[in-house]
């Protein structure tokens, strides 16, 4: 090789006399100096596609098996260079194509019944079946237990309102002078409705307060299940024993604070009423204000339905109280409450379908079994109220761990959107996995948010992986590491070092 402007051989020296053709069929170029003049030659056509199992050129430009001239790295472009237009490693051009197969964002982790980042509404749903799939005794066990223990209590007081109506329609029915008396009619069919809209109300309440109890024990079976794990019947009773007063508060309370609300607002209207029709108002005002307070009543109890919904999942998992979990909830669904809305109404309907179609063959049952009274139309017959009682346990037996695994579900996506949980639970499954990690009871502690770390950046996460938003972390953070998480990226490495791990001479490192 010669220095400054003259000859050059035309092939450098070091190298074989016989070079292979260059990529795309052209013949060998004349090899120039750095900085020699002369005018290129044209440029091949473009490369075809080859066969199947051909693959491309390098990135560099250089033919396959052909070195690289002197002066150019091997690769076509020096280490931590961009190349004109393209992409640095790892990642993919503005606008191009998603690479083949292995490229791009993996799967997100899923140790359990659901993956490991924020949920969709299929996400939520496929979890909440497969919880009582694999979960059968803890799940449909404490169903069965608390179902008996509400439709016993609601066919007593069923039984006895019922009771009590028949038996005053009937006297007023068989009575002379009563039924033809207008008070006397008003006054009985006044306390009946009362009468039915107070067992009704007594039974919402009842089941309203059973259902947050079982909502706090399958939270606890459900904390277990995100990580793949299962407990027992015994075990899910352990974890919650201790939640068992705080559940009941949080239960009386939100019964209170929601059908109470709806009780004021009904009872205003009803006042307003009866004031607009001692004042002879006009009728279909009367209607509109009725309609317009019923509408009124039941939006404040949905609103406030939504906002305590996240309640019994706090109590329990993070250990909160009463108030603190009431506002947790409130913090929780603030900024996604037509979503959690969505879900939680939905639910509702699902639910609701279900339990009726399988209800209806027992209730069907119970009226050929008990026929309603010939005097009254009412059916008090203790047989037919028990086999309908049956289908309602058998229902509430399938639909209550549902519910309550949508609703802890939802409880753990409002977490993983606005506190970027996901994170944490990743990095738990990874070290659990390992025999490492922190307890799942202490994991959700509002402390392990990766929102609330120092600097807002997130939990430590595994090799390669750092917290939520946090800064480079130097030669440390590399691609694929031993843990989980993709970022910063190594040197070229000999073959002899495995692939996502760091180079083993930390002089290599890029400064």
């Amino acid at each position: 090789m010669s220095d400054g402007h003259g000859s050059s051989p035309d092939t450098p020296s070091g190298w074989a006399s016989n070079q292979p053709p260059p990529y795309g069929g052209q013949g060998p170029a004349p090899w120039a100096a750095p900085g020699a003049g002369g005018t290129p030659p044209p440029p091949g056509p473009p490369p075809q596609q080859g066969p199947y199992g051909r693959q491309p050129p390098p990135p560099g430009g250089q033919p396959y098996g052909q070195p690289p001239p002197p002066g150019q790295p091997y690769g076509g472009q020096p280490y931590g260079q961009q190349p004109y237009g393209g992409a640095p490693y790892g990642q993919q051009a503005y606008g191009a194509a998603p690479g083949p197969y292995g490229y791009g964002t993996p799967p997100a982790l899923k140790p359990g019944v659901i993956p490991l980042r924020p949920l969709t509404l299929g996400d939520i749903y496929n979890g909440a079946v497969q919880f009582i799939r694999d979960n059968p005794k803890a799940t449909l066990g404490l169903s069965a237990v608390v179902a008996v223990a509400l439709q016993v209590i609601s066919l007593i007081i069923t039984v006895v309102i019922l009771g009590s109506l028949a038996v005053t329609l009937t006297d007023m029915i068989t009575s002379p002078g009563r039924s033809g008396d207008p008070d006397q009619v008003l006054a009985v069919m006044g306390g009946a409705i009362a009468g039915v809209f107070a067992g009704v109300l007594a039974t919402l309440v009842i089941q309203m307060i059973g259902t947050v109890l079982l909502s706090g024990m399958l939270t606890s079976v459900l904390g277990r299940a995100v990580f793949g794990e299962h407990i027992s019947i015994g075990e899910a009773w352990r974890l919650t024993r201790g939640r068992v007063l705080p559940l009941l508060g949080l239960a009386v309370l939100s019964a209170v604070m929601v059908y109470g609300a709806f009780i004021a607002i009904f009872l205003v209207g009803n006042v307003l009423l009866a004031v607009l029709i001692a004042a002879s108002g006009p009728a279909w005002l009367a209607i509109l204000l009725f309609i317009a307070c019923l509408l009124g009543a039941v939006v404040v109890a949905a609103f406030l339905y939504t906002k305590l919904s996240l309640a019994g999942p706090v109590v329990v998992l993070e250990r909160a109280g009463v108030g603190a979990a009431i506002g947790r909830s409130f913090h929780l669904v603030k900024g996604d409450f037509w979503r959690v809305f969505g879900i939680l109404l939905l639910t509702a309907i699902v639910t609701g379908l279900v339990g009726m179609v399988m209800g209806l063959p027992f209730t069907f049952a119970g009226e050929a079994v008990s026929p309603a009274d010939p005097l009254t139309g009412i059916q008090t017959g203790i047989a037919g109220l028990a086999l309908a009682g049956l289908g309602g346990i058998i229902a509430s037996t399938i639909t209550y761990p549902f519910s309550a695994a949508v609703t802890a579900l939802l409880y753990a996506d409002r977490r993983m959107r606005g506190e970027a949980f996901d994170l944490v639970l990743q990095t738990a499954a990874t070290d659990r996995g390992r025999g490492l990690g922190t307890s799942p009871e202490d994991l959700w502690h509002p402390s392990h948010a990766a929102s609330h770390q120092a600097h807002g950046y997130g939990a430590p996460q595994s090799y390669g992986h750092p917290g939520h938003g946090a800064p480079p972390q130097g030669p440390a953070q590399g691609y694929g590491g031993p843990g989980q998480g993709y970022g910063g990226g190594y040197p070229p490495q000999d073959p002899g070092q495995g692939y996502g791990h760091p180079p083993q001479d930390p002089g290599a490192w890029p400064r």
